[in-house]
């Protein structure tokens, strides 16, 4: 999507040259977050999840299913995986997440899964059955979600997590909370402040173990432990690589020398930028919306390296500043937030009641960092105006 909309921002924007964009995949772009939710619960196809393209417009060359295995910055070329080279003008590095996976002793493959592809959901979907043991070792928002479709597609569900609560890191205590008992009511299990140690089974899983000796029946096992940023192809170019691709506040690529590489770009999940406001490390954010905001600024960026002065109004020393924003799908509710919770040094129900609809705030320093609830959309969509980013 960061590739797609990138190309999409730059036609906007009055660019002329040739585009081409690359993709591991071997699929046009698509859109990811029905993979866990109406996809999966409807058994639906690509078609219903690619983006549509205007060719007449975009004017694109697409190769697709020919990975990118190496930047050679100085000869501002890439190699792919076939032996093919593409030399470029400039270059946006949108290549996103990859799942993490665990490594067990009785490492078996057979009954187990990732989410982060359409492979990946649909080799999920066709190994379900109403009355499977699934066992979800993760409480992010993937393994929420996934743990809420498939209890709807009659699946046995539980959660093994090492936290306490879930997304307590990312939205509180008392909103992780609720978020539980929300699914406990649906006949989902958890079993918190655990790991599995291992693996049962010859060929494909029929148990797992946890470390405190517990055995759970499984018939699918679904890692939802978080992700990895697709940077390897970056290597040996003297950027920093840290956490993703460090970028300056007009997302251009920054080497470990501090030097910045202008035309070199970030777009989406792999760009760790600087704030603007606040005093703090650079980070990522893994959210729908970055890959959109940082495309259209990225396009603004090398059309006006091309054409100085062609975005009336567009001053480039304006950092990149968006406004995060998730909204989760879980069973009946939805999750609806903006700003930064994990900044907040204070949390607080602002309105509602945590077992119907409710707003919670988030501060840091007495300043709205934050907002998230489940319902009163409305309420919250005013809100985000006052948020400091």
């Amino acid at each position: 999507m960061g590739g797609l909309r990138t190309a999409e921002s730059l036609r906007r924007y009055g660019y002329s040259g040739q585009i081409h964009i690359l993709g591991g995949e071997g699929y046009m772009p698509y859109n990811r977050p029905p993979l866990s939710k109406s996809l999966m619960a409807h058994n639906q196809e690509l078609a219903q999840v690619t983006f549509p393209v205007n060719n007449d417009e975009l004017k694109a060359e697409f190769s697709l299913g020919d990975k990118v295995e190496q930047l050679r910055l100085e000869q501002r070329n890439v190699g792919l995986q076939s032996g093919k080279v593409i030399e470029y003008d400039f270059l946006v590095a949108a290549t996103g997440l990859r799942s993490r996976k665990l490594v067990f002793p009785n490492n078996l493959q057979g009954g187990r899964f990732s989410l982060r592809t359409f492979d990946d959901a649909k080799a999920i979907r066709q190994a379900v059955e109403p009355g499977k043991d699934v066992v979800i070792l993760g409480t992010g928002f993937i393994g929420l979600e996934v743990a809420a479709t498939l209890t709807g597609l009659g699946c046995r569900v539980k959660i093994v997590a090492l936290e306490d609560i879930p997304l307590a890191l990312i939205l509180g205590e008392h909103f992780g909370e609720e978020i539980r008992r929300r699914h406990e009511a649906k006949g989902i299990e958890f079993y918190l402040n655990r790991r599995i140690s291992d693996l049962v089974g010859e060929t494909a899983i029929i148990a797992v173990i946890l470390d405190d000796g517990n055995s759970l029946d499984c018939d699918i096992l679904i890692e939802a432990i978080g992700s990895d940023t697709n940077v390897e192809w970056l290597g040996g170019n003297d950027l920093n690589l840290t956490d993703g691709l460090l970028t300056n506040s007009s997302l251009q690529a920054v080497k470990n020398s501090g030097e910045f590489v202008t035309e070199l770009f970030a777009v989406g999940d792999i760009a760790r930028f600087p704030y603007v406001k606040f005093d703090l490390p650079p980070r990522r954010i893994e959210h729908w919306n970055i890959p959109l905001e940082s495309s259209r600024r990225t396009a603004r960026e090398i059309v006006r390296q091309v054409v100085p002065g062609a975005i009336k109004g567009f001053e480039s020393e304006e950092g990149f500043n968006p406004l995060p924003t998730f909204w989760s799908d879980q069973f009946e509710f939805s999750i609806l937030s903006f700003g930064e919770p994990r900044l907040a040094d204070e949390i607080k129900l602002l309105e509602g009641n945590l077992s119907e609809e409710f707003i919670f705030a988030y501060l840091r320093e007495g300043a709205l960092v934050a907002v998230a609830g489940i319902g009163m959309k409305g309420k919250i969509n005013e809100m985000r105006k006052e948020i400091i980013k």
